[in-house]
């Protein structure tokens, strides 16, 4: 897709995604939040996508899956703000155990194969779903789950070898 025809659909949809995340949200400011995410991932991943498969779709599923992640962010920092004793015993982790945790992760990421660790990245660190993922590798969603579960089960296992649980 060439820049001219980007933008040419990017002022087609941009009424729609901003309508998504108005209807989500009802707050103009985090509308045009979403309508602008969806956007630039679209324009990342603009010479990948073919148009006659239809973007609106794509673009639609992406602003709903935006929407949803960032109302979990949201729901995560409102339960973590409230202070007081924890519950069932569980207790917010440090900075540190933070820092620990995401360095344990990474480690293990980078044990996966470049597919696995791709397609773990996509699911999980940029929020995408299977369709978005099949559209960008061209890979059918039944065996990008199958490869994501797999992944995890790698994951899980160096996790447990480096001592992280």
């Amino acid at each position: 897709m060439t820049p001219e025809e980007f933008e040419h659909i990017a002022r087609k949809l941009r009424p729609k995604l901003n309508s998504i995340g108005l209807d989500f949200f009802s707050d103009r400011d985090m509308a045009d939040d979403v309508t602008q995410e969806v956007l630039m991932r679209l324009w990342i991943m603009r010479e990948r996508i073919d148009i006659r498969l239809g973007v609106e779709a794509l673009a639609s599923r992406m602003a709903k899956n935006i929407c949803v992640s960032e109302w979990r962010k949201r729901k995560t920092r409102i339960s973590s703000d409230t202070s007081g004793p924890p519950v069932d015993g569980y207790q917010q982790p440090t900075a540190m155990e933070d820092s620990d945790n995401r360095r344990l992760l990474e480690n293990a990421i980078s044990r996966l194969t470049p597919t696995e660790a791709r397609l773990y990245r996509m699911r999980h660190l940029s929020d995408m779903d299977l369709a978005e993922m099949e559209t960008v590798t061209g890979i059918k969603s039944r065996s990008i789950s199958a490869m994501l579960s797999t992944a995890r089960r790698k994951l899980l296992e160096a996790i447990r070898q480096q001592g992280g649980l």
